[in-house]
């Protein structure tokens, strides 16, 4: 079986990329003529990968599995093959090739299978990091280390990496937490304004009172005297 994987490690602790788990048709349909039957005996051989979006893979040569990974956050990547995750400030990948994590269903008839079923596996890594990497054993360029393991040549016990991880954000005051301003030290104009306004309208609508009251009683003429009756007449 071959392991292709690509991924992409973004500043906010998610991923990106894709996984291939593929063995040639030649060797499935040795196995069973149905291919999906036979891809699927053969990968319980496998140790659990990092759950994604997966689909069947097919070309000329190949068939298995295609597994896409978008936004995929850190906690995802802590299967029993790929290991990936954030240690305070740095990232850390590693990928162990244990002959016991392979070959299970293999090793019921023979353990010695197990070493020989890893030894026929091959593997292409490349791994990209936000930040520099510090330590591997790939190759590195840039910020992306990457492996190639081919088939009947001797492993590695794991393909490991560790590179530098950005700060994490600092969750930001509100703006009702920092007293309604974008400008946590300045003067709350905006309370201050609204307080004028209203005791401008205020004011105005007492002297709207007032006048009213007092134009009221200016225009209303006094009540007319009737001029007393002679003395000795009649009313």
């Amino acid at each position: 079986m071959q392991l292709n994987l690509g991924l992409t490690v973004n500043a906010d602790d998610t991923v990106d990329g894709q996984l291939l788990l593929t063995a040639e048709k030649s060797v499935l349909s040795s196995r069973n003529k149905n291919l999906a039957v036979a891809y699927a005996e053969l990968r319980e051989n496998i140790p659990a990968l990092p759950a994604g979006e997966e689909t069947v893979y097919e070309d000329d040569r190949f068939y298995g599995a295609q597994i896409t990974y978008r936004r995929t956050p850190l906690k995802s990547f802590t299967s029993e093959s790929v290991k990936l995750g954030r240690d305070g400030d740095l990232y850390r990948f590693s990928l162990p090739l244990d002959p016991k994590k392979y070959g299970g269903k293999v090793a019921e008839q023979d353990p010695q299978n197990q070493q020989r079923f890893l030894d026929l596996m091959s593997f292409e890594i490349s791994v990209t990091f936000p930040g520099r990497v510090i330590d591997s054993n790939g190759t590195l360029t840039g910020r992306s280390v990457t492996w190639k393991v081919v088939a009947n040549e001797p492993k590695p016990a794991e393909l490991r990496a560790i590179a530098e991880a950005p700060p994490r954000p600092t969750p930001s005051a509100s703006p009702a937490a920092a007293g309604g301003t974008d400008d946590p030290g300045g003067f709350p104009w905006l309370p201050v304004s609204v307080g004028v306004l209203v005791l401008l309208l205020l004011a105005g609508g007492v002297t709207a009172v007032l006048l009213r009251r007092r134009g009221g009683t200016a225009a209303t003429p006094p009540a007319p005297t009737r001029p007393a009756p002679p003395e000795g007449g009649s009313p």
